[in-house]
This record gives structure tokens, sequence and C-alpha cells, in this order.
């Protein structure tokens, strides 16, 4: 395999847009303190992604209808949320649905 220096600069220039994003942020926050307000608000933006993400695979769009619920995300959520509820931690609320679907699909 031949390694040349335009993919070489590709490969480098494609990392460097993805971590820009993610590192100029923390470098820019470093030394504030972010108001009690904000950071309340903050807090809820992983439950309004994940109940959106949830929202749209459990209801599938029908042309010039209403929307149908999908009994197979709808069968994977039934544990999903039983575990978001108990444990109120998010990374068991995702592996759990991740599992539930994977383990439903191999099965279907």
């Amino acid at each position: 395999m031949e390694i040349r220096l335009e993919l070489f600069v590709l490969f480098a220039a494609c990392g460097l847009v993805t971590l820009i994003p993610r590192i100029l942020p923390f470098l820019l926050m470093h030394g504030l303190t972010l108001p009690r307000l904000l950071t309340d608000w903050l807090s809820f933006i992983p439950v309004c992604l994940l109940s959106a993400l949830f929202f749209q695979n459990l209801l599938v769009a029908q042309s010039g209808g209403y929307p149908t619920l999908s009994l197979l995300h709808l069968t994977a959520s039934i544990p999903t949320v039983l575990v978001a509820v108990s444990s109120k931690s998010l990374s068991y609320t995702v592996i759990t649905g991740v599992l539930s679907m994977a383990l439903l699909r191999f099965f279907q």
C-alpha cells in the first residue's frame, strides 16, 4: 500500500476539523464560571436529545396519514424506560436501549 502526501494531508485536515469544535470550547471556557441558571439549563440537553431520538424512532411517518407506532421500537423501549426510571442514569438507559434493540433484531 502506497502512502501519498495528499492523503496524509487530507487525513490530518479531517482530524483537525473534527478536533477543533470539540477542544476549542473547553479551552475557551477553562477559567470561566458559568451562572447557575445556565448550568441548570445545559444539564437538560442530554435528556432532550435522548427524548428526541426516542420519539423519532418510536413513531413511523406514513405518507398522507398519521404516524404509527413501531412495535419493534415500542418493545425495546419498555425495558429501557424501566431502567431509566429506576436508575436515573443516562449511561444505563442508553446501554439498555441498545442491547434491547440488538436482541430484538437478532431474534426477529
